[in-house]
């Protein structure tokens, strides 16, 4: 008989009465495993909806802006007629005051840049931005040339509509009217083909857009700040984003802002968290019953399996007492029970895996609870994998723990003469 067969039958071989009992501890093992796995599945497809939410709506940024500048409506629309730089919003916003939020604070100025001849006229968006900080809660894909500098002067990056509409290429220049009267001229450094600015303005005149139906403003020219207020002719901001460390800071970081300026009534401050935690608060009930039940199962089918395990290992106790007379050392009959039990818990996490991943649908929906959010997609991921690990790995301590015990308390002799229950 081969040395493999030997170990083979040791592990594997002696079960008598209890060979059923093994059976049932590993469909219980299975069974559970597919519930627990697909509660785990469900509940990482629910919170991968909340965090893909989260970066579209992030609720950890705060919104103040100044009232809509009427000069921009006002502005006549035919004549010979000098060109215009109009702050978007009126510049009521000061920097120390934005500084009590006690956040991180993306400081913009939102100009319209209005130049009428005869019966043409053509509006762009000048943003002053911080090139450095912007990114945190703005996207801008460049296609051509780079994005902005800290440390850039008259230097600008525009998104293709608007380079278009000014006739102007990568390396070419344009004027803007300064408070001033006086033109400075912009080199154009970067050329944009998409672009996600959080919180643009209200679209109310007409002007290049990469999205034309768009209530707001999808286009326009990107300045650092230190170029806008050279234009502007002045520090104060028109609108500013207030990024919380955390969206549960929100309400504080609010509070700090309203209480900094009660006394500008024509500044405005909104945040998006409120309407966020309405929105995930289904998504967060079904997550919260889903690990319930996962825990539910995980706790009555795992006592149950370990229990059976327990029978079974205890049907085995002779055998290796048996071993360890014939002089097997304590951890080789220690290695062959643990292998037993591996090989039973392993498979059992393989096969519950299997049917969760089977049997799951590709989309979970409750429409009277995450309307808003949609559909979530079951996701067995690495979480799962050691979960399902872990509790597998207990259910095999719990069930070997009693026989491991009777043999290291007990000597070989006690053991032998125990009669098989």
């Amino acid at each position: 008989m081969s040395h493999r067969l030997i170990w083979r039958k040791l592990v594997f071989g002696g079960f008598g009465r209890r060979g059923l009992e093994a059976v049932i501890a590993a469909g219980v093992l299975v069974f559970a495993t597919a519930i627990v796995a697909g509660s785990l599945m469900v509940v990482q497809g629910a919170r991968d909806a909340i965090a893909r939410a989260a970066r579209d709506d992030r609720p950890d940024v705060v919104q103040v802006k100044s009232r809509f500048n009427r000069a921009v409506f006002e502005t006549p629309r035919s004549g010979n007629l000098p060109p215009l730089t109009l702050p978007v919003y009126e510049p009521l916003i000061d920097r120390d005051k934005v500084a009590a939020a006690e956040a991180t604070i993306l400081a913009r100025q939102s100009f319209l840049r209005n130049v009428v001849s005869g019966d043409s006229f053509l509006n762009i968006y000048i943003f002053g931005i911080d090139p450095e900080k912007e990114p945190q809660v703005s996207t801008f894909w460049v296609s051509r040339g780079r994005f902005l500098r800290g440390d850039d002067g008259a230097l600008a990056v525009v998104d293709q509509a608007t380079a278009r509409a000014l006739g102007v290429d990568l390396g070419g220049t344009f004027p803007v009217r300064k408070a001033d009267g006086q033109d400075l001229t912009l080199r154009v450094v970067g050329i944009l083909d998409r672009l996600e600015f959080r919180y643009p303005p209200p679209r109310t005149v007409d002007a290049p857009a990469l999205r034309p139906g768009s209530s707001a403003v999808t286009s326009g020219v990107f300045v650092t700040l230190h170029t806008s207020e050279e234009i502007f002719g002045r520090p104060t901001l028109t609108d500013a984003l207030v990024v919380a460390g955390t969206p549960e800071a929100v309400p504080a970081v609010v509070e700090r802002l309203r209480e900094a300026f009660r006394l500008e009534p024509g500044v405005f401050v909104s945040e998006s968290y409120s309407r966020f935690r309405r929105k995930v608060h289904d998504f967060t009930l079904t997550l919260a019953l889903f690990t319930a039940v996962g825990a539910a199962t995980a706790v009555l089918a795992g006592s149950f399996g370990a229990n059976l395990l327990h029978d079974v290992y205890a049907d085995r106790r002779r055998q290796y007492a048996i071993l360890l007379a014939l002089g097997f050392r304590p951890m080789q009959s220690a290695l062959i029970g643990i292998a037993f039990g591996l090989t039973m818990v392993g498979a059992a996490a393989v096969l519950g895996s299997v049917m969760a991943m089977v049997f799951a649908p590709k989309h979970f929906a409750m429409p009277s609870l995450m309307a808003e959010l949609g559909t979530i997609e079951p996701k067995f991921d690495a979480l799962v994998v050691a979960v399902l690990g872990g509790m597998g790995m207990a259910i095999l301590a719990l069930g070997m723990a009693p026989t491991a015990l009777q043999l290291a308390r007990c000597s070989i002799a006690a053991t032998l003469s125990e009669e098989r229950g």
